[in-house]
């Protein structure tokens, strides 16, 4: 299972920031991804300018019919604060555990 990493820095406080953004092919709609961020902060994904899924948990799960359009990984934190995003391809359970 291919892992990607990024790291960012916030710009400004309290303000959601794009950490990454997907786009899967009508023929691959099934396909799922998921984001890790250390520290832990909010997350959200948005398509076409609408939340469709958010966690305070530091990690989220995207991908899936909605990433026909363009989704946007955003995340929350303070000025100045770094944070590094773990990009996997499969989804994470309840448990917090990677699965395929």
């Amino acid at each position: 299972m291919p892992t990607h990493y990024k790291a960012h820095t916030f710009k400004e406080s309290d303000t959601w920031e794009t950490v990454d953004t997907y786009w899967s092919s009508p023929l691959s709609y099934w396909a799922m991804k998921s984001m890790r961020v250390e520290p832990a902060v909010r997350l959200r994904v948005v398509v076409l300018r609408r939340e469709v899924s958010a966690s305070d948990e530091g990690w989220i799960n995207y991908g899936g019919l909605s990433a026909v359009f363009v989704q946007s990984v955003q995340a929350r934190g303070r000025a100045g604060q770094k944070i590094r995003a773990i990009i996997n391809d499969g989804t994470i359970d309840e448990d917090g555990e990677i699965r395929d």
